[in-house]
């Protein structure tokens, strides 16, 4: 389950960068308009095998939260039958998330006249940060839109390896993809003979 710590937080980036767009309404191009806008979105997710011998994992996620601030849960339902309790249990993980600044483009307001959130998810400038934790591992994210790129750098804390790196968010043929640039090491003891270098994609 080691390697699905990842796949847990970059899907939770990526959900925290889709609510964002949701939770945008025309009349919110101001701050404190933004700032009280309250919303309450779900949705399902799906997480591709590690390797073609593996299996996928499907769920649901909820986000709830006003303006700035919001609160994620996503579960995997049967996910802990096959896991340690260290790694992943029936209580899912959950993520305190906060937006730091926000600014809508011309062509947000266009894509969502034209109901096109994932348009307007990558034509709009934001930043931000959420806290998640899962099991007996806990993880920080870090997220930013710039329009011309969309990056991303996160840590993991678990009880038997810790993770760092950094991830892209693009689309690809109607598809958004994560592709993540991270370490792991054995917890607390990174140096240069026990690093692993992992570059991947994963497909929404």
């Amino acid at each position: 389950m080691e390697k699905k710590h990842l796949s847990l937080i970059l899907v939770a980036a990526l959900v925290l960068c889709g609510f964002t767009i949701l939770a945008l309404m025309p009349s919110a191009v101001g701050d404190l308009l933004f700032d009280q806008v309250t919303y309450n979105y779900t949705s399902h997710v799906w997480i591709p095998p590690e390797d073609s011998n593996g299996s996928s994992l499907g769920g649901t996620y909820w986000i709830a939260g006003k303006g700035r601030n919001f609160k994620l849960f996503l579960i995997l339902p049967g996910a802990e039958k096959g896991e340690s309790p260290l790694d992943y249990t029936s209580d899912g993980m959950n993520g305190t998330g906060h937006i730091e600044n926000i600014q809508v483009t011309p062509q947000t307001i266009q894509s969502l006249l034209n109901r096109d959130f994932k348009t307007a998810l990558f034509n709009t400038r934001f930043q931000g940060n959420m806290d998640v934790s899962c099991a007996a591992w806990t993880g920080k994210i870090h997220f930013e839109n710039k329009i011309t790129e969309f990056p991303g750098n996160f840590t993991i804390d678990g009880p038997m390896t810790d993770w760092e790196g950094g991830f892209q968010i693009f689309q690809q043929n109607n598809r958004i993809v994560i592709k993540g640039d991270y370490i792991l090491y054995p917890t607390g003891q990174k140096n240069s003979s026990n690093i692993q270098h992992v570059i991947k994609e994963y497909y929404f």
